[in-house]
């Protein structure tokens, strides 16, 4: 009975933050679109290699991002079902290795930044979803 009550508060905590990560990354990846679409260098550099048609993808790109990002939040929300989080934590994680293969192949310079942020973003979103959705089962099973 006691490695019930150790257990369920262990599961309690973890539960919390996770939550607590996954909100905080969400507002950070509001924060962070917001300024950058505004032409803040506060979170990622602006090498000013990108020019003409590819001017401003990368900020436009978050602005997507932070869009589709609500969207499937709301989405999760509405079914009560966050298995969609776990598609899109995969996603950020391949975005990750994405923007660098984009600056490779367009011979631009990216901010390693953007490496990091999606990769933050990405295991944040994953493990929110994987919790969220392993501990359906552990509460139906108490």
């Amino acid at each position: 009975m006691n490695n019930s009550i150790v257990s369920e508060k262990s599961v309690g905590i973890l539960r919390l933050l996770l939550a607590i990560n996954f909100n905080a990354a969400m507002i950070f990846l509001l924060i962070a679109s917001i300024l950058t679409a505004l032409g803040s260098p506060m979170f990622f550099e602006d090498y000013g290699d990108l020019y003409g048609p590819m001017d401003n993808n990368l900020r436009l790109m978050l602005i997507y991002l932070c869009v589709t990002e609500i969207t499937v939040y709301s989405f999760c929300r509405y079914s009560n079902s966050y298995r969609s989080m776990i598609l899109m934590g995969l996603f950020l994680l391949l975005m990750s290795v994405g923007v660098e293969y984009y600056g490779v192949i367009n011979e631009v310079m990216v901010d390693d930044n953007y490496i990091w942020f999606f990769a933050y973003l990405g295991l944040s979103h994953l493990s929110f979803g994987l919790m969220t959705h392993s501990l359906k089962d552990y509460d139906h099973v108490q």
